[in-house]
């Protein structure tokens, strides 16, 4: 707490030594480690999906004041290893749901929204690792609330299909540049549903799991042709 001083005496604050040495005390005294936001970009996990396994026991973490009234937490680097093991997906294991679908806004990567003022948005992460928007004809990123606040921001498709009861994955790797990327998402999306793909994001490309079964291909913009370089392993059918 700042000394007082009424006639305004001093142009500075002033503190009482005792109290900054208490401060510089209790600072030191606090755990040290990474936080969850920390955590998530390193697992490739959303903060909200952190503090879910923080809260459930998946992630050990340590509870420290912050501010007033309020914790905030510190993973050890031991915690973050042992939560390495267990979570972070690897390069041979398919993907899980959490790393491509924000379930509580209902969104999936490169999903297509629009609106009056934007022809076209895509679902994407920002560095840390949070879903929101991206603005491919000004190269603008904005929060999920932004998108839907101020561009009233729509989704072009629903997303959602029912299960299939097919058993076995089609394998693809999609590069993220390439023309037919985009539309075959949104084919994806549309006609399968999230329900039936699984998907990885790559540094450069997209690794797809899209479970076996037959679908009508209704679009003029890509052909089976287009997809066979892609194919990894899997029958592709017309």
């Amino acid at each position: 707490m700042k000394i007082l001083d009424p006639h305004r005496i001093h142009k500075e604050a002033r503190y009482e030594k005792a109290e900054v040495d208490r401060l510089v005390y209790e600072k030191q005294s606090l755990p040290t480690g990474m936080s969850p936001n920390d955590v998530a970009k390193k697992l490739g996990l959303s903060v909200q999906s952190v503090y879910k396994y923080i809260q459930d026991g998946s992630i050990k973490a340590e509870a420290v004041p912050y501010g007033d009234e309020r914790i905030t937490y510190v993973i050890s680097e031991t915690a973050y290893h042992d939560a390495e093991k267990s979570l972070k997906p690897s390069e041979i294991q398919r993907p899980k749901k959490y790393e491509y679908y924000d379930s509580k806004n209902d969104i999936v990567l490169y999903q297509r929204f629009h609106s009056n003022k934007i022809p076209e948005a895509r679902v994407v992460r920002n560095e840390e690792n949070v879903c929101g928007f991206y603005l491919p004809n000004i190269h603008k990123w904005l929060t999920y609330e932004e998108g839907m606040k101020n561009y009233a921001l729509k989704p072009s498709y629903s997303i959602h299909q029912p299960p299939l009861d097919y058993k076995g994955y089609v394998e693809l790797q999609v590069p993220k540049n390439e023309v037919v990327f985009y539309p075959f998402m949104d084919y994806l999306y549309e006609i399968w549903g999230v329900e039936n793909i699984r998907l990885r994001e790559q540094s450069k490309t997209v690794l797809l799991y899209i479970k076996a079964g037959e679908k009508p291909l209704k679009t003029e913009v890509f052909g089976i042709a287009d997809l066979l370089s892609y194919l990894i392993s899997g029958e592709n059918t017309s």
